[in-house]
């Protein structure tokens, strides 16, 4: 009797253990066994320093000069999330313009993604050298959004424009630039740990990304004067540098699952 109540005690425990690790994951539907999707929210959040950012705004730089943006655009793309086994998991057609004068954009979509959890995500500012070299395009890539060098068979991938009492007419940053030295694009992986991103049916995750902009006047390049440097309009090694310092301005600050 004692062995019987033992081996029924512990074929229970296995299956509530079973079925802990099912919801845990919940990879499949439990009824066909077919895989499920889930999406979420990446969420970009500008900043200048301590400030909270916007359009139209003064800022003084770290060389004290006042720079009020008036245009600030870039793309975010090739989305991945890697799996806690280790897989990965990339969003197919994954190109987003972040245009802060358009409401809403700093909020990117990703969808039909795997159930599951979820360690980190991977993403790109820029455009990959493929679509560079594919011509003018569609959706985020269109000619339309104003992020296309015809003349040099390119993307645009940032762009930062404004005012500054440094120089008469401003500044003017367009980066753009994908082979050799004069690549301007950038990649990098955001961990979640100690924390998982859980992916399920039924909710919508956040990863929320601070974008400190003062970062483009200094990063992790270097200092950027806007009187000694107010004009970038091509790929070369002021357009890296401003890249590289925009970059350094990314950080995960927190997911909400």
């Amino acid at each position: 009797m004692k062995k019987n109540i033992l081996f029924v005690g512990v074929t229970l425990a296995m299956l509530i253990l079973a079925g802990c690790k099912k919801d845990e994951e919940e990879t499949t539907d439990p009824i066909t066994e077919t895989p499920t999707y889930g999406e979420m929210e990446l969420e970009m959040e500008h900043v200048f320093n301590d400030a909270s950012f916007a359009l139209g705004t003064s800022y003084t730089n770290s060389s004290g000069e006042s720079v009020t943006f008036n245009t600030v655009k870039y793309y975010v793309s090739n989305v991945k999330l890697t799996k806690t086994d280790g897989t990965v998991w990339s969003q197919p057609e994954s190109y987003y313009l972040v245009d802060l004068s358009a409401s809403g954009s700093n909020m990117l979509h990703i969808h039909d993604i795997p159930t599951g959890d979820y360690t980190s995500v991977t993403f790109t500012l820029g455009v990959d050298s493929t679509r560079n070299v594919s011509g003018a395009q569609t959706g985020a890539l269109s000619v339309s959004n104003g992020m296309f060098w015809s003349w040099n068979s390119g993307y645009i991938f940032a762009k930062f424009e404004g005012d500054s009492d440094a120089n008469v007419n401003g500044f003017v940053y367009h980066l753009g630039g994908f082979t050799g030295a004069n690549a301007a694009i950038n990649t990098a992986t955001y961990s979640f740990a100690p924390a998982l991103l859980n992916v399920r049916q039924d909710a919508t995750p956040v990863v929320h990304m601070g974008v400190n902009l003062a970062n483009i006047f200094n990063g992790t390049a270097g200092p950027i004067s806007v009187a000694t440097n107010a004009d970038v309009h091509m790929p070369g090694a002021m357009a890296n540098m401003i890249a590289d310092n925009f970059h350094s301005g990314v950080e995960l600050e927190h997911i909400h699952n």
